[in-house]
Order: structure tokens, then C-alpha cells, then sequence
């Protein structure tokens, strides 16, 4: 049986938070039948010779990331199953940090080269490379700054920076199906892309987050 936390309230109308984890949660498992599944049955071993334990790494870590990400954040907001928060969180955190460092390492390796049919150029330090590392340093950061919240007990501002994460790490999915599209060619060798496909949603979430603080005080009776 779930439970809730005492003194608090379940939400019965979905909030726009809950349609957009939905819409995180869709894309993510149609990226990830595109993409990670030949990975995780080795269709696509063929495809990374030279590194494909570092690309299952990523494949497993970023799974993780994924799904329990957005399982976490439910958790969080509904505080349904909260007994399991913790753990999901801990999860979330080391798939994550799987994911985030093995597409560090494989946006900067030398031998690294993506799958023709995905369009995009040798990543190996060059334009796209670096973006995509960035990214990846990026979550690392929100993720430190989620867990470094939550060991103080800043309880709102861990969701804060949870919040934030997730976005990141949806980031991945919404550049890996841009770069399937063939107008993305439009902007060169995909590193443009790339660095839209998280700066604009994190930008965006920054005004979700910082919204009410910016609002005008409510007048005194």
C-alpha cells in the first residue's frame, strides 16, 4: 500500500507538471526503442567496435536515468509510495552520473563516430563533441547540487535542482531525435542542435522554477 506524508494533501487534477513528465516520459520510450534498443540486444555492436562496453554503459546508465527520473519526480510531487523515494533517488543518481560520464567520454574519444544513420559528424573534440560533453557536465552539476541539497535538507530547493536535472537528462533524448531529422542538417554539423536541444528547455524551466518569485506581492488587507 502507498502512503502519503503526513499533512499533505493528493492532487486529484493532473497539474501541467504531470503533462509534461507524461510527454518526457513518451518521447523517452520512443527514443529509446529508436536508439538504446539495438544497443541493448547488440544489434548495434557492428556500429562501435572500439567502444561498445562504454556505449552499453551509457545505455544502461541512461535507461536508468531516464525512467527513474520521471518515477522519482512523480513520487516526489504526489508523495505516493514515498518509502521508496530515497532509493529511486539514489538510482536515478548513479545511472545518471553512468550515463552523463561514459557521453563525456565518448563525445571526446578519438574513435568515436555515430551511426550513419543518425547524420552527425565525427565527435571526437570537434564542434558537436563539445556540446554534447557539455551537456553532460551540465547534469552532472544540477545532479551534485540536487544531491548536496537534500544531504542539507533543503528539501525545496533538492526539487529545485531535481527538477532541473531531469530536464538535462531529457536534453539527451530530444537531440538524439533531432539529429534523426533531416533538416537538422540545416544547422551544420549538428553541434547547433545539440547545444539548442538543452539550453532552450533548461532556460525554460529556469522561468518555471524562478516564476512566483518574480511575482508582485499580494496586497495587505
Amino acid at each position: 500500500m502507498d502512503r502519503v506524508m503526513p499533512g499533505v494533501r493528493r492532487k486529484s487534477a493532473v497539474s501541467m507538471m504531470g503533462v509534461l513528465l507524461i510527454i518526457a516520459v513518451l518521447t523517452g520510450a520512443l527514443a529509446w526503442i529508436l536508439i538504446a534498443l539495438p544497443v541493448a540486444t547488440f544489434a548495434a555492436k557492428a556500429n562501435h567496435p572500439a567502444h561498445f562496453p562504454i556505449v552499453y554503459a551509457h545505455m544502461v546508465g541512461g535507461t536508468l536515468m531516464l525512467f527513474l527520473g520521471a518515477a522519482n519526480l512523480y513520487i516526489g510531487a504526489a508523495r505516493r509510495f514515498f518509502q521508496w523515494h530515497r532509493a529511486a533517488g539514489y538510482l536515478y543518481l548513479g545511472g545518471g552520473t553512468l550515463a552523463a560520464a561514459s557521453a563525456i567520454y565518448l563525445a571526446m574519444a578519438p574513435t568515436h563516430e555515430r551511426a550513419g544513420r543518425i547524420g552527425l559528424a565525427l565527435l571526437d573534440g570537434t564542434d558537436i563533441g563539445w556540446s554534447l560533453a557539455a551537456l553532460g557536465a551540465a547534469w552532472l552539476a544540477a545532479a551534485a547540487m540536487a544531491w548536496r541539497a537534500a544531504r542539507n535538507k533543503k528539501f525545496e530547493q533538492h526539487r529545485a535542482w531535481m527538477i532541473r536535472s531531469y530536464v538535462l537528462a531529457w536534453a539527451f533524448v530530444l537531440c538524439r531525435l533531432l539529429a534523426t531529422q533531416p533538416a537538422t542538417g540545416a544547422l551544420g554539423d549538428g553541434s547547433a542542435a545539440v547545444w539548442l536541444s538543452w539550453i532552450v528547455p533548461f532556460f525554460v524551466c529556469e522561468i518555471g522554477l524562478q516564476w512566483n518569485a518574480g511575482a508582485s506581492a499580494p496586497a495587505r488587507s
